[in-house]
């Protein structure tokens, strides 16, 4: 999507210069169209997102509900925390795929751009504060079955399970905060897209 916006942008920079042809206006058109194409990207990715995570809740309900039946208190509360957390996060991205539809980038009235600037504060949040809990709620749960591991596994099995879970957190960390940045940066070069587009309207 970068590139494309990119030279969309630079585009509307050269006709606010005074450089512009007529020629060039339907390039303007073809870049918008290219910007549509991948905002639907974006989109599918929401939904994406939410068929993983969906997968994801699937395989903890069958293992945890089925497969192993966890008896303590203390585990039942934290297969909760973490089918809850990632259940939430499944509706949120749906929620955001719903109102991602409504994002037009060619669309210059105040009520769009307005739309636009509030998916991306919206998104912000929840790539924020709401991430963090969600993603501490999942691995708190998960230490919170511990205690009834420890009494069918061995103590190196179990340090093991604990340790790998920090490992695969810190690597989750990293892939995830660079999904966050390219989606945000992309969104706000569709706001100022849409920005620029208004002004020369």
């Amino acid at each position: 999507m970068n590139n494309e916006l990119d030279d969309l942008k630079a585009l509307w920079q050269k006709a606010k210069s005074g450089t512009e042809t007529q020629a060039a206006k339907p390039d303007i058109a073809a870049l918008i169209a290219q910007g549509e194409v991948k905002k639907k990207s974006t989109l599918a990715a929401h939904y994406g997102n939410a068929a993983v995570l969906s997968v994801t809740v699937a395989f903890l309900v069958f293992y945890f509900y089925y497969l192993y039946n966890f008896q303590d208190l203390l585990s039942n509360i934290g297969i909760n925390l973490m089918i809850g957390g990632l259940t939430i996060r499944i509706v949120i991205e749906i929620f955001s795929a719903l109102r991602s539809r409504r994002i037009n980038i060619s669309d210059t009235a105040t009520q769009s751009l307005q739309n636009s600037v509030s998916f991306h504060e919206f998104r912000k949040r929840i790539h924020g504060p709401v991430t963090m809990i969600i993603f501490g709620l999942y691995f708190v749960g998960f230490y919170m079955l511990t205690p009834e591991y420890s009494r069918h596994i061995s103590m190196g099995w179990l340090i093991a399970m604990d340790v790998s879970a920090l490992m695969v957190a810190a690597v989750l960390i990293v892939f995830i905060r660079k999904g966050i940045r390219q989606e945000l940066r992309d969104l706000e070069k569709l706001v100022e897209l849409q920005r620029s587009l208004a002004k020369e309207s």
